[in-house]
C-alpha cells in the first residue's frame, strides 16, 4: 500500500510515471501476432495475445475488434473515481509512532523554482472527518480560533461545496494586514474520507497559493493531512518562510484544538456545522 500511496503522490505532483501512448508489439510467422497494450490513470489493460491466420482484411478486422474492446473499457475505466492515497500507509514507522504519539508531523518539499516549500501537517485527531470536515467548513468561526486571522467574510457561492471568502490576517514586522480571496472547494469521497481544497484568486504578498486539508478514518481516530503550496510575490514575502510555517503548525493546533471542543460535549455548534457540512457535500 505504501508504494502505491507514493504513485498517487507522484500523480497528483504531475510527474510521468509512465507514457500514456498505446504500444504495438508484433511477430511475424507462420501467421500474425498482436499484443494490444494500453496504460490509464491508476491502471494498465493488456489484451491477451492472440494469432491471427488469414489475408491482411482478416488481420484488420480483427485489429478492429480489438481496438472496439479497447475503447470500450477505457470508456467504463474512465467513469471508475481514482482511489485517494492511503496517506497512513505511505509513512514511515517512525513517522507514525510520532503520530501515535500524539505528537504534529512537518514535512517540507522542495519545490522547483520556488523559494517556498510545500508545507505538509500529518495529524492524528479524535474525532471523525465529517466532524473535522464541519468545523473547518465553518469559515466564518475561523477568526474565533485561528491565530492571527482578523475576519473572514463569504464573498460568494457558486454552488453548494463551493465557497469563496476574503480572509485578513495580522502580518507580522507591522506589515500591513495582508487580505486574500480564497476558493474553497469541498469533497466528499465517502464518509469516512472528506477533503477540503482552496486556491487564493487575490493576494497582496503571494503570486499563487494551494492547499488542502485531507481527513481519513482510521482504527484510532481520523488522519488529518494539511498542505500547503504558497509561491511568494515579494522580498519582503520571501523572507517570511519560517513565520508562514508557525502559522501553519498553529493553525492546525488550534483546529484539532476547535474540534475536541465542539466534541466533547456534543454541542448545538457542531450539530449546525454538520448539517450545512450535509448540505454542501450532498449527503442531506
Amino acid at each position: 500500500m505504501g508504494g502505491i500511496a507514493q504513485l498517487v503522490e507522484r500523480l497528483v505532483r504531475n510527474e510521468k510515471v509512465w507514457g500514456s501512448t498505446p504500444h504495438t508489439s508484433t511477430k511475424v510467422s507462420s501467421g500474425f501476432y498482436g499484443i494490444l497494450y494500453f496504460s490509464l490513470p491508476g491502471c494498465a489493460v493488456l489484451l491477451t495475445p492472440m494469432r491471427w491466420k488469414g489475408n491482411y482484411k482478416s488481420v484488420r478486422r480483427t485489429h478492429f475488434l480489438y481496438l472496439t474492446l479497447a475503447t470500450i473499457l477505457f470508456t467504463g475505466l474512465a467513469s471508475v473515481p481514482v482511489v485517494a492515497a492511503d496517506y497512513w500507509e505511505g509513512l514511515s514507522s517512525r513517522q507514525r509512532d510520532i503520530l501515535s504519539a500524539g505528537e504534529s508531523l512537518v514535512l517540507e518539499e522542495e519545490m522547483p523554482g520556488n523559494p517556498w516549500p510545500r508545507f505538509i501537517v500529518y495529524k492524528l485527531v479524535k474525532a471523525t472527518p465529517a466532524e473535522i470536515a464541519a468545523v473547518f467548513w465553518d469559515l466564518r468561526l475561523d477568526p474565533k480560533y485561528i491565530p492571527n486571522c482578523l475576519s473572514v467574510t463569504i464573498t460568494a457561492s457558486p454552488a453548494p461545496n463551493i465557497l469563496e471568502g476574503e480572509y485578513t490576517l495580522k502580518m507580522p514586522f507591522f506589515l500591513p494586514d495582508e487580505v486574500y480571496v480564497s476558493r474553497n472547494t469541498l469533497h466528499r469521497h465517502s464518509d469516512e474520507h472528506y477533503e477540503i481544497s482552496w486556491e487564493v484568486l487575490r493576494s497582496r504578498y503571494t503570486k499563487s497559493c494551494r492547499g488542502s486539508v485531507d481527513l481519513q478514518k482510521l482504527d484510532r481516530g481520523t488522519l488529518l493531512r494539511y498542505t500547503n503550496v504558497v509561491e511568494p510575490g515579494s522580498k519582503i514575502a520571501g523572507i517570511m518562510k519560517n513565520s508562514a510555517s508557525r502559522q501553519l503548525l498553529a493553525s492546525v493546533k488550534a483546529l484539532v484544538s476547535q474540534v475536541a471542543s465542539e466534541t466533547a460535549n456534543r454541542s448545538e455548534l457542531l450539530e449546525k456545522q454538520l448539517k450545512t457540512l450535509g448540505e454542501a457535500s450532498g449527503s442531506r
